[in-house]
């Protein structure tokens, strides 16, 4: 008797043959690894802490903002971390627990400038002492989100208008081409400049830089430039 034949969708032929590739698929895996980990680096990477037992009250920095004066010290804006650890460890009522890195992207250490990599700082500091792999553990969070969310904005614009016009043709196709043509002629570079220069960042509550309207101008920005390409091929498709 002959032996059933199965389909296999599009995606799994294309996906199976990339396997096959195993240097890119193996990198694949990393990365995709390396972005999920990303999203815990407030508790992995940082110079908050995330539990503080102080004088009998439990306090937890990595969800909110203390001022220094909330632990006995007489410093501006929020607290040392490290310092109230160190101090607590010495002789205090309490206990400090830190991030296994714990040093902040942001954070300025002026007298640790440009840092030789060791085991407090292991990629070193730059010209201001921030912390280098801090830096970039951040960094990468942010560049992969921002493409990921250029990608989807993108071709979700550009698959919906290049649908239409395929499927619509005639006058509005033509119109809608010359359209696309003139927004692309648009100077992109110049547009992103002077429009992010502009606009502040927007600050949470507890003054935590972590949502930055600049971030999600550059985006959208990004976004409506880069869907005319997919269009096209839509176009063509329909």
């Amino acid at each position: 008797s002959a032996v059933p034949m199965t389909s296999v969708s599009v995606f799994k032929q294309h996906f199976n043959r990339f396997k096959r590739i195993k240097r890119g698929y193996y990198a694949f895996v990393i990365l995709i690894a390396a972005y999920a980990v990303s999203f815990l680096l407030p508790v992995l990477v940082g110079s908050r802490a995330l539990l503080v037992r102080y004088h009998g009250s439990t306090y937890v920095p990595v969800l909110r903002f203390y001022p220094a004066s909330e632990f006995g010290s007489n410093e501006l804006g929020e607290a040392n971390y490290r310092a109230l650890k160190a101090r607590l460890a010495s002789g205090g009522d309490g206990f400090v627990l830190m991030p296994p890195y714990p040093y902040g992207p942001t954070e300025v250490l002026l007298t640790r400038p440009f840092a030789r990599p060791s085991l407090d700082h292991v990629f070193g500091t730059d010209d201001r002492g921030r912390d280098v792999f801090a830096r970039l553990a951040y960094g990468f969070n942010i560049s992969m989100t921002f493409s990921l969310l250029v990608l989807v904005i993108s071709y979700a614009v550009g698959v919906m208008l290049g649908g239409m016009l395929g499927y619509f043709g005639g006058k509005f196709d033509i119109l809608g081409q010359r359209g696309i043509e003139i927004w692309s002629s648009l100077p992109f570079l110049y547009t992103v400049i002077i429009l992010s220069s502009i606009v502040t960042p927007v600050y949470t509550p507890d003054h935590a830089p972590l949502l930055q309207r600049s971030f999600w101008l550059l985006v959208v920005l990004v976004s409506i430039f880069s869907w005319m390409g997919i269009t096209y091929y839509e176009i063509g498709r329909a």
